[in-house]
């Protein structure tokens, strides 16, 4: 192995003492770039040069495209939050129009059903009244039925203040049964 490694080390002194030794292949090496430099200069340069221009251009174009798309999509997002944001007022005003409506009919509904009892009420007192004014004409029809039918049994027979209490109470009691 150590002999490996100085055999590679006296090829690697070798080639950089070339430099002192042989100056004709340092010379050869500077004209041969130099040449290749020329060719390259001369027939490759300008083709080379020309397509990284125009690599260059392609590139600055997609990039602006690239700007101009992301700017474009930066105000849709904009133009769309601003849109939400709308119909999201619009939404919460609408709701409140439809509760507002909805409070007033529910109050329309409780005042109709409150006056509409209220008409009730008063209809069934005026029925009631009607019914006892007339129950107390027929109260009355029968007091003075009874009162001439007694009349008319006391006149007919005249007896005693016993036997008029008697028929007075029997003509009562009759009155009570019928109704």
């Amino acid at each position: 192995m150590r002999e490996i490694f100085q055999e590679v080390t006296s090829l690697i002194e070798e080639g950089l003492y070339s430099v002192f030794n042989r100056p004709d292949i340092v010379i050869l090496n500077l004209l041969s770039l130099l040449v290749l430099f020329i060719i390259v200069r001369k027939f490759l340069w300008t083709k080379v040069t020309t397509y990284l221009e125009l690599r260059q251009e392609a590139l600055t174009e997609a990039l602006a495209a690239a700007d101009a798309e992301r700017e474009r999509a930066q105000e849709l997002q904009e133009k769309s939050v601003r849109e939400y944001e709308r119909m999201k007022e619009e939404t919460r005003e609408l709701k409140d129009k439809l509760m507002q409506e909805a409070y007033q009919q529910q109050e329309a509904l409780v005042t109709s059903a409150k006056a509409e009892a209220k008409r009730r009420i008063e209809q069934a007192e005026k029925d009631i009244a009607f019914e006892i004014e007339q129950a107390n004409e027929a109260v009355k029809a029968s007091i003075k039925d009874v009162a001439f039918a007694a009349a008319r049994k006391i006149v007919k027979r005249e007896i005693d203040e016993s036997m008029h209490e008697e028929i007075i109470d029997k003509i009562t009691n009759e009155r009570t049964k019928k109704t």
